[in-house]
């Protein structure tokens, strides 16, 4: 793949993610079958070395559904959703209401915001609910990379 210069600094985009070694198991969140589509191909295509496994959900409700019931690293979560929003599904997640629970496992998994409502103000937001990072659509393969290792730094870190 090829190399990129970002504030003077070679990066190559295929680069391993060298944490502990152990390959993720990532939920991406959208209402937009499209969207999930591209980030889930997008995912299999240039992130074998760090992901294992991408699992899908339509919803905000279906994603705490799963959380329920399924374990996960790294959740890729769109923010303009029907009836729970990126940021009130974030919040259900970091809450573990009675309405929605979530295994405790997932209460502090990293939450990436994948969205075109990115602003300051809105990034501030998401950071005030618990997500660790916010990447813009469209998706820019080197933002992604960047938002998923540093996500994944703080968890383990």
């Amino acid at each position: 793949m090829s190399v990129d210069s970002i504030h003077g600094h070679a990066l190559r985009l295929d680069s391993p993610l060298r944490l502990d070694q152990r390959k993720l198991k990532v939920m991406v969140v959208d209402d937009n079958s499209i969207n999930l589509s591209i980030l889930s191909r997008m995912l299999e295509k240039h992130f074998t070395d760090i992901v294992h496994m991408t699992v899908v959900t339509t919803s905000g409700v279906e994603a705490l559904q799963k959380l329920a019931a399924e374990e996960f690293d790294l959740i890729l979560m769109d923010i303009d959703m029907p009836v729970l929003t990126g940021v009130q599904t974030t919040v259900a997640i970091r809450q573990n209401t009675p309405e929605y629970p979530v295994l405790e496992q997932n209460r502090n998994v990293p939450i990436i915001a994948v969205t075109t409502s990115d602003g300051t103000e809105q990034q501030e937001l998401y950071q005030k609910v618990g997500m660790s990072d916010c990447v813009s659509k469209p998706i820019v393969l080197f933002n992604l990379r960047s938002a998923i290792e540093g996500a994944m730094k703080a968890q383990s870190g």
